[in-house]
């Protein structure tokens, strides 16, 4: 029966040979419980158990170096080093095993024992070198596959990812091989651009945990399939799905996969339904809260309409309780400025022209913060509807030019190229000394070391502010004496606010 090997273990079966000195029979006996330990997953007794071996058989390579057994030890010896993850004792013991070694099939397998612990000493040349030598001898077959597989591992961290997914590939033929030899294969073939073999090997990698668990190294490698080759991925993945008795929690990540690959492929619509399937798992589902998220990010970046924005923040909010990080920290970001969003579409839609710099901010909102660009264009636009004349006027026709090709609902005039030409005639009637036109062809630092830009920039936000204390008391109202210049009067009201003319 074939053994299973973990990265940078070596299960190597061996079976002790009779033997008339007794701490080498110890020896093997010990050897022989240790992989027993190691394959029922009890690793503390496995580490024990090879412990001892590495004890006595040090004793008989320094007591009887020129003994019978001394080969044998040595041997023993190296390999219990490489199951504790001993690799610089490996790395010595398996050099003093070649100098002892009676025939060529121990050669062999000590140059190969000495090529593993070089791999894992990160020293791939040297690790191809000596896999090389030892698969060119007579091997058992058990050490030929992990020869091979460790080999593939050099050659990959060496550079020569061809060579390595063949021996990899060969290796997994011969042998069982674990989740992490599986992982190693399937990017060794991703890096090749074998991207549907790289697939196969992933999926029966994702299979083989039924309760849809991912460590960091496997979901990088599902990601970047998913980009590299969406429907190659997507099509094992929909198969994943069709398997019958799935786990809930296996299920919900598979759908999640499957949306992501979906919409790598551009297919918004089938990404949504997916991954809302994956969403409805609910809050008690680790991988629901990011399919909340991901849907949520799909929605605003092909939304047309505010409101679909505005409607994403219970998903966000079902996000926002992700044990992961990453998740939590994005859907509260996104889930602050969807409210903020709401807040100055409300203002502009309530108050028309006497709030429509709020239709300006919310368009800034849309297209850097909610990266959705159909949205900040139309509020370009609407802002260009409420304010024409507005000193900010120009900005909001850079920022929907900037948007060109995105078009946004009925809800404003869009007639797409048309449009953009009338915009960019609004420009070249505008005074060259314009700050705004200025920006746009000027050196960054030349543009904020104009008084003019900058003014324009801080009675802008001094009248994006007013609106907002409209609906946020906690917000404090932007100063210019800072610049040298008196600022405006405070408002009586909040009437006065909003009826105050868009004029800085």
């Amino acid at each position: 029966m074939s053994r299973r090997i973990t990265l940078g273990i070596l299960l190597v079966g061996m079976t002790t040979a009779c033997v008339y000195f007794n701490a080498m029979y110890d020896a093997g006996n010990a050897y022989d419980a240790g992989i027993e330990a190691l394959q029922d997953g009890r690793a503390s007794a496995a580490r024990l158990q090879f412990d001892s071996v590495i004890a006595k058989t040090d004793r008989i390579i320094h007591g009887h170096p020129g003994s019978k057994w001394a080969d044998d030890a040595a041997l023993l010896k190296t390999r219990s080093e490489i199951n504790n993850k001993l690799w610089g004792a490996a790395s010595e013991s398996s050099a003093f095993a070649v100098s002892l070694s009676r025939n060529g099939r121990d050669s062999a397998t000590a140059l190969g024992l000495g090529g593993i612990a070089a791999q894992q000493l990160e020293q791939p040349v040297q690790a191809d070198s000596m896999l090389n030598l030892a698969l060119a001898g007579d091997l058992s077959g058990d050490d030929r596959a992990n020869f091979l597989f460790y080999r593939g591992l050099a050659r990959l961290d060496a550079g020569k990812t061809s060579e390595a997914a063949e021996d990899l590939q060969n290796a997994s033929e011969q042998i069982d091989l674990t989740r992490e030899a599986r992982l190693e294969l399937a990017r060794a073939l991703r890096q090749i651009e074998e991207y549907e073999r790289s697939a196969d090997v992933t999926a029966d990698l994702l299979m083989a945990n039924e309760f849809g668990s991912l460590s960091p190294a496997e979901r990088a490698q599902v990601d970047s399939l998913s980009v590299l080759a969406p429907a190659e991925f997507e099509s094992h993945i929909a198969e994943l799905l069709a398997s019958p008795g799935l786990q809930p929690s296996m299920r919900t990540m598979l759908q999640l996969l499957r949306g992501q690959a979906l919409d790598n492929l551009g297919d918004s619509d089938g990404a949504i339904a997916v991954l809302d399937s994956a969403a409805a798992a609910g809050t008690t589902n680790f991988w629901a809260q990011e399919a909340s998220l991901r849907t949520s990010m799909i929605r605003i970046r092909n939304a047309r309409e505010p409101a679909v924005i505005q409607q994403t923040i219970p998903a966000l909010d079902l996000a926002r309780i992700s044990p992961s990080v990453g998740v939590r920290d994005t859907a509260t970001q996104m889930a602050r400025a969807v409210l903020l969003f709401d807040e100055f579409t409300k203002a502009w839609e309530s108050r028309g022209s006497s709030a429509a710099e709020a239709a300006l901010r919310a368009a800034e909102l849309a297209g850097t913060e909610l990266q959705s660009p159909a949205v900040a264009r139309g509020l370009y636009l609407k802002y260009l509807e409420l304010a024409p004349a507005s000193p900010w006027a120009v900005k909001a026709i850079y920022g929907a030019l900037a948007f060109s090709g995105s078009q946004p609902g009925d809800w404003v005039r869009d007639d797409g190229p048309a449009t953009d030409r009338e915009l960019i005639a609004r420009i070249d009637a505008i005074p060259v000394d314009n700050p705004y036109r200025q920006a746009l062809a000027a050196d960054l630092r030349d543009v904020w070391a104009d008084s003019s830009y900058v003014l324009a920039e801080v009675d802008l936000e001094r009248r994006i502010t007013e609106i907002q204390m409209l609906f946020d008391t906690t917000v404090v109202r932007v100063r210019r004496d800072t610049l040298g210049i008196a600022d405006t009067p405070e408002p009586a009201d909040a009437d006065e606010v909003v009826d105050r003319d868009a004029e800085p």
